[in-house]
């Protein structure tokens, strides 16, 4: 199996881990009590995600590369091998527990399920970032020429930054006004060729200057000079519909989308 390439890997890997998740399942299912643990359905959610995130991780590096990283190098086969023979071993471990003591409530390997998928799941994602960096790192760039020093729209200024309520960052402009809060866990917009922009530094590029202020839930492209918007739709009943806040989310993963989709680290660090 050695010389597989990821196209053929990543269904390998979904497959397991939709396995995992199907089996804990029919575990849960042989007591009400089981099915109903928070612990225990906490579990079967984070299981029943894991196929998708990578999925969704590979299909975007797919998109963006194409055929070149369907193939991959011998480093992301190599490293996708390791994750896919521990999920394996994973899955032999929840079959030979399926009719254990009834008397569980929770799986007696739980915490071990638990930190094994969530490792091996983000492990497969890094992987594939890694890959996706170095195969998009090889190619001919094409870059666009150098922005203008200053912008009508974009200030460019450092962002002050203070903790809000432990788990959340409130970032703001000084020079112009802007500011907003995204959680800590906010670290990164990923370039076209695969590099980390830090939050703080892209924040600071794209942020809106005074002629946009009234309508704060906008970032700018200086590169592009393109304002980028909430999705069609989602202004108005989007922060009525989902808790408040979740446009500053929504718009900020347009923002990654832009980047990742239209520019290389260079033009922008």
């Amino acid at each position: 199996m050695s010389g597989l390439e990821i196209i053929a890997l990543i269904p390998a890997i979904v497959s397991a881990f939709g396995t995992i998740s199907v089996e804990y399942r029919d575990w849960r299912k042989r007591r009400d009590d089981r099915r109903n643990k928070s612990k225990n359905v906490a579990l079967q959610k984070l299981l029943a995600g894991n196929g998708e995130t990578v999925q969704n991780e590979y299909d975007e590096d797919l998109r963006l590369l194409g055929p070149v990283f369907q193939r991959g190098d011998s480093t992301g086969r190599e490293s996708l091998m390791h994750h896919l023979i521990i999920l394996q071993s994973t899955v032999i471990s929840l079959m030979r527990d399926r009719h254990n003591d009834m008397s569980y409530l929770s799986h007696p390997n739980h915490d071990a399920i638990n930190n094994t998928t969530k490792s091996t799941r983000n492990g497969i994602v890094n992987t594939l970032s890694d890959q996706y960096q170095r195969l998009a790192q090889a190619r001919p760039i094409a870059r666009l020429p150098a922005p203008a020093t200053s912008s009508a729209e974009n200030c460019f200024n450092d962002l002050s930054c203070a903790t809000f309520n432990t788990i959340h960052n409130t970032y703001k402009c000084d020079d112009c006004g802007w500011g907003e809060t995204y959680s800590k866990t906010t670290e990164y917009v990923k370039t076209k060729d695969g590099q980390l922009l830090d939050i703080e530094t892209a924040l600071a590029l794209f942020h809106h200057r005074e002629p946009y202020r009234k309508e704060k839930n906008v970032f700018r492209c200086y590169l592009c000079e393109e304002t980028i918007n909430l999705p069609t739709g989602m202004k108005g009943w989007w922060s009525v519909s989902l808790e408040s806040g979740s446009e500053r989310y929504v718009l900020l993963k347009e923002l990654e989308k832009h980047v990742r989709r239209n520019h290389y680290f260079e033009e922008l660090a």
